[in-house]
């Protein structure tokens, strides 16, 4: 599992970290990496990508050199801009799976992991690589821990809870859900998960959306 120090420092689970080159020759298991790929297959400058994006160039430059953490909503942005999947920014080395499976299956043991916040929260992203309207991940929440920075837009998201206890508080609604209970509803209200108790979370989280809009 990630720690919070290798905040989007990507892993496959029960691997070590990935050592393949990419076009800059540095670790492909570093999202900056992926990032400063395809900003320049995109022949974008830093200045230009950050325009595009409505994010900082001070920013993208700190995320390609890996001296910041970005946020999801930050990644979200820089994505849209390049015209790549959200997975493609957040894989690491070479998937194990054929190239005929890699847009519909994802190998448990190929499936990036990465930190969001500074409250420990971790997700592992099940969804196969390419574009899909349905996205799926499991998130780890651990006790006291929230959501932080999330997106609205057109879509549905739902959930199942494995394991612990969560808050679900959406459109002003908050309910406590526990083991084997589920959830559903539009991605365009306002809402967010906390851990109320003193065990780590885990949940099945699912969306639908625009694959050119993704809200984590």
């Amino acid at each position: 599992m990630v720690v919070a120090s290798d905040l989007f420092k990507l892993r496959e689970p029960g691997r070590p970290m990935a050592n393949t080159s990419l076009a800059d020759g540095a670790s492909s298991s570093h999202v900056g990496v992926r990032l400063r790929a395809f900003r320049k297959s995109a022949h974008l400058s830093i200045s230009e990508l950050g325009t595009k994006a409505g994010v900082s160039n001070g920013m993208i430059s700190q995320i390609e050199r890996g001296l910041t953490n970005p946020s999801l909503k930050t990644l979200e942005r820089l994505h849209v801009a390049l015209s790549v999947p959200l997975t493609a920014l957040l894989e690491s080395g070479i998937p194990n799976s054929p190239i005929a499976d890699r847009e519909i299956v994802r190998r448990a043991d190929d499936r990036p992991a990465f930190a969001v916040g500074k409250e420990g929260m971790t997700k592992e992203l099940l969804t196969p690589s390419g574009e899909h309207q349905l996205q799926m991940m499991i998130i780890h929440l651990p006790a006291g821990a929230k959501s932080v920075d999330v997106l609205l837009g057109e879509g549905e998201k739902a959930g199942w809870i494995l394991d612990g206890s969560i808050q679900l508080n959406v459109d002003g609604l908050s309910s406590v859900l526990n083991a084997g209970d589920s959830f559903q509803f539009s991605s365009t209200v306002p809402h967010s998960i906390l851990n109320p108790g003193q065990e780590e979370a885990r949940l099945l989280w699912v969306m639908r959306v625009d694959p050119n809009e993704l809200h984590l």
